[in-house]
């Protein structure tokens, strides 16, 4: 039931990777906190915590296949933006690295013949789908509120009644 070695490799950066993005999101959080954006922080603070289940979803897919986990290095994420715009702009460009890495797992998978690593990428696969909806849909909330500190208000509260995923 071992995995090969290609494929473990992968699936280890991929930890590295939704780790990073639980990082960054915890940072993007913290930018909005300190500029008195609550609901985006609520947003932020609750999309770290699920890229953080992601990684400890391989994490243990890992251990399970009794592959060896070696969780790599992170970087110091961006703390700093000019606006909940480029905040978010920022979040969609990182979902976007994470759909290719976890496409090129699929592939990666399916050309080891792998297919219990298949049947377990396909709810990543589907979950990179409506992660990239989420983001894209505060973009164009807040791009049509962008002039509009009221709007702007109003999406900050929709972002602050985001619930967790079941």
């Amino acid at each position: 039931m071992n995995l090969s070695e290609d494929l473990a490799n992968a699936l280890n950066a991929q930890i590295g990777m939704e780790f990073q993005a639980s990082y960054s999101y915890l940072s993007m959080s913290s930018y909005f906190e300190a500029n008195s954006w609550d609901g985006f922080a609520s947003w932020m603070s609750m999309q770290s915590d699920e890229e953080r289940d992601h990684a400890m979803k391989f994490y243990t897919y890992l251990l399970d296949r009794g592959a060896t986990v070696k969780l790599p290095e992170l970087e110091a994420p961006a703390y700093d933006f000019d606006s909940p715009l480029a905040v978010f702009e920022a979040s969609y460009a990182q979902e976007q690295k994470v759909t290719a890495s976890i496409n090129n797992l699929y592939k990666i998978a399916h050309n080891n013949d792998d297919f219990a690593t298949v049947s377990f990428l396909k709810w990543f696969v589907d979950e990179q789908v409506e992660e990239e909806k989420n983001v894209t849909d505060m973009i164009e909330k807040i791009k049509r509120a962008q002039q509009n500190p009221d709007a702007m208000l109003m999406i900050d509260q929709l972002a602050g009644s985001r619930k967790p995923e079941a």
